[in-house]
């Protein structure tokens, strides 16, 4: 192994340089250390020095953040872990959140949004939008938009009538529902693949197996919730026009526009 003058690795880095290709901040690193997420730095003297492996261990961890991971939970698969294999489990869980990667969250000037959108955003639905987290203000007069896809969707229902404030609220259920679904498919996976899987001892010649079988829940899971929708919609619209059509009937135009905005 190739060293320098101080004794240590040519390729060492103290917690400074880490910190820095890592795209950290020192503190950052220190956490993350102090959490049980990076193996000790081999000590020279009073001075902690870090590898390639401790690098490559902050990427990983700043990849599954980035996929939804909580600190929290990539704090526990390590702490389950051998030392030796915790960079192949980490890997391993990234390669299965692969197939469920949103779309790249989107950066542009605040002024552009409307054009992007290719509808009018008013004040009240940019309060909405940012109180909702949909988006970001960032430095400089430019914004993040996390979700581009649902917002893209959102703009579309616009465009079709529907106010932003409402669909804003809609959002927040949906967020609530899926939830619901996504964890039940999440903790079938649990009871079943992956409990043989670790029971097996995780071996290395069935991981791609594993992924392959996350990456199918997505079309299986998608065609399920489409699928319950298509069944479930004709039943509101039914329910919906009797409502109407009785108010109509009752008192014209002006109950039946009742009755609709009663549902609201």
């Amino acid at each position: 192994m190739e060293t320098g003058e101080a004794g240590h690795s040519a390729h060492d880095m103290t917690v400074d340089v880490l910190a820095r290709r890592a795209g950290m901040t020192v503190r950052n690193v220190r956490a993350h250390a102090a959490r049980g997420l990076l193996p000790p730095p081999r000590l020279h003297g009073r001075t902690g020095y870090y590898g390639t492996e401790h690098l490559a261990r902050l990427e990983l961890i700043t990849q599954l953040q980035e996929q939804g991971f909580a600190l929290a939970a990539i704090e526990r698969l390590v702490a389950s872990t051998p030392r030796q294999s915790a960079e192949e489990a980490l890997a391993q869980y990234l390669h299965m959140l692969a197939p469920w990667a949103p779309e790249p969250a989107l950066e542009l000037a605040e002024t552009e949004l409307p054009g992007w959108l290719g509808v009018d955003v008013s004040g009240e639905t940019w309060r909405a939008l940012v109180a909702a987290g949909l988006v970001v203000h960032l430095e400089g007069g430019r914004i993040r938009v996390p979700n581009p896809g649902l917002i893209r969707a959102g703009a579309e229902a616009v465009r079709l009538g529907m106010p932003a404030a409402d669909l804003v609220v809609m959002r927040e259920e949906l967020t609530t529902h899926v939830g619901a679904v996504t964890a039940r498919f999440v903790d079938l996976f649990r009871r079943t693949v992956w409990a043989d899987y670790v029971g097996d001892g995780l071996p290395a010649d069935r991981a791609q197996q594993v992924r392959d079988v996350v990456g199918a829940l997505q079309p299986v899971a998608a065609q399920a919730l489409l699928a319950t929708f298509r069944e479930s919609m004709p039943a509101a619209i039914s329910l919906f026009l009797e409502e109407v059509s009785d108010a109509f009937e009752q008192g014209g135009p002006r109950d039946a526009a009742a009755a609709a905005d009663s549902d609201r």
